[in-house]
């Protein structure tokens, strides 16, 4: 696309790429939505010469799944790009479908760039994205309003690998995405489940956010995103400041002791993310902090059969011995 006909989003999609070496392997997360599409054609336009093509099939939209596959299978044999895609074959029955499918993806990441020699996976999360899991944070009782938004570049561990997910396209909107791809005239697959309300994120799209803009009589999104990147902001001057002990196995508590209360929730929420507790909330890490303070407690129940321990001045992660 000719510079002088870029909207601006375009612009500083193309100018915060800038920072990545253009012929390292890169992973992209592809769906077949619109999304991942459009965020596929611009790191071609920004010359990516080295990505590769990764999908992974939640087996959940039966024949649908199935045209996604063949979908994204032509796309690589037409852009020339390597393609891995798997689908999953058992959901863990403790587990809520959305933090399986969360799991699934990393694991699958995971794997992706152990056998491509990857670090960085590219996702095609926008604005609306960013509004819907900041609200959905927030009312679930995220640990932080910083932590509660997604970030530009999040880092994670999954099966001992060390991954950096990458969201080029956080500060664009939906509309201006789907305007893109009219324009460039990119095939992709419609997602009928986005209009459904069987689950949570799709409640908050669809019935929470339209209600809300209702009761206020104008739309709110635009004024939630800035909350975002300031909470994203203040958050990672916290980041600064905070001891890195989340790295640790085990948590000192006298010196976690010393700390101001913002900064033990910090390593408190890190240190059990580390550990790949599941939906980790503002319950459990406050939990987590009685135990520094009160010697009579020494036992918080976590999600996944887990449990944190504390024991000769030092805070651990155990499996939950079976009844």
């Amino acid at each position: 696309m000719p510079a002088k006909q870029r909207s601006a989003w375009i612009e500083r999609t193309a100018k915060g790429l800038e920072v990545f070496p253009k012929e390292r392997a890169y992973l992209v997360g592809v769906s077949g939505g619109v999304d991942s599409r459009v965020l596929l054609q611009i790191l071609l336009d920004a010359r990516f010469t080295n990505l590769v093509i990764c999908h992974l099939d939640h087996r959940l939209r039966g024949s649908d799944s199935e045209r996604e596959n063949r979908l994204i299978r032509r796309l690589a044999i037409r852009l020339k790009l390597r393609l891995v895609q798997e689908q999953v074959q058992d959901w863990p029955p403790k587990l809520s479908l959305e933090t399986a499918a969360r799991q699934a993806r990393q694991q699958f990441f995971a794997r992706a760039a152990k056998q491509f020699g990857a670090s960085h996976v590219f996702l095609g999360h926008h604005a609306d994205d960013q509004v819907e899991t900041f609200l959905f944070n927030i009312l679930r009782g995220a640990g932080s309003i910083g932590q509660a938004a997604m970030r530009t570049e999040t880092r994670i561990s999954a099966d001992g690998i060390e991954l950096i997910l990458v969201r080029p396209l956080l500060h664009v909107w939906k509309q201006e995405i789907r305007d893109y791809a009219r324009k460039r005239r990119l095939k992709f697959s419609e997602d009928v489940t986005n209009s459904e309300n069987k689950f949570t994120r799709n409640r908050i799209r669809n019935l929470l956010v339209p209600e809300i803009e209702r009761i206020l009589g104008r739309p709110f999104k635009s004024n939630l995103l800035r909350l975002c990147e300031i909470a994203g902001d203040e958050a990672e001057l916290l980041r600064q400041l905070t001891p890195n002990w989340w790295d640790l196995d085990e948590l000192p508590v006298r010196d976690l002791r010393t700390l101001p209360v913002a900064l033990q929730r910090r390593i408190v929420h890190r240190w059990l993310n580390r550990k790949q507790i599941d939906d980790v909330g503002f319950e459990d890490v406050e939990q987590i902090r009685s135990m520094l303070a009160h010697q009579d407690i020494a036992k918080v129940n976590l999600s996944g059969g887990k449990c944190c321990r504390r024991k000769a001045g030092k805070l651990f992660i155990q499996r939950q011995a079976r009844t």
